[in-house]
């Protein structure tokens, strides 16, 4: 499994820098929450990119993924991952079925599913609704 502990970080670093696709400047330019308005430094840009904690609310993770051009979700999960230390994944590979249900569970990282054995027998009840 990947490290998670600088899952925020390698997801800016992706975006931002030399020879990405945004200089630091530009990514704080972009960085607006859509919904207060609150933006981003180019110091905490450059904290980000560095791996240097940040203060993080939800308004700052819009503003990253506004940055960014990614999904608010894709940026909460990876700060998740580095701040809190839970990832959020399907660890039993669930095959996607006619239903389109979707399985994600919070864990740590170093849990797998045969660690979760309630949760497995939990995403894999029978279901009441029909």
């Amino acid at each position: 499994m990947p490290d998670q502990n600088d899952a925020l970080t390698r997801l800016v670093q992706e975006h931002v820098g030399d020879g990405r696709a945004l200089t630091i400047r530009a990514f704080a330019q972009h960085a607006i929450d859509p919904e207060t308005g609150t933006t981003i430094s180019k110091s905490t840009a450059g904290n980000l990119i560095q791996g240097h904690s940040v203060k993080i609310t939800p308004e700052v993770l819009r503003a990253i993924a506004a940055g960014l051009g990614v999904s608010f979700a894709k940026v909460q999960m990876a700060a998740m991952a580095q701040y809190v230390g839970v990832v959020v994944d399907d660890p039993f590979d669930t095959p996607p079925g006619d239903d389109d249900v979707v399985v994600r569970v919070a864990h740590h990282p170093d849990k797998t599913a045969d660690d979760m054995p309630t949760v497995r027998a939990f995403v894999q009840r029978p279901s009441t609704d029909e």
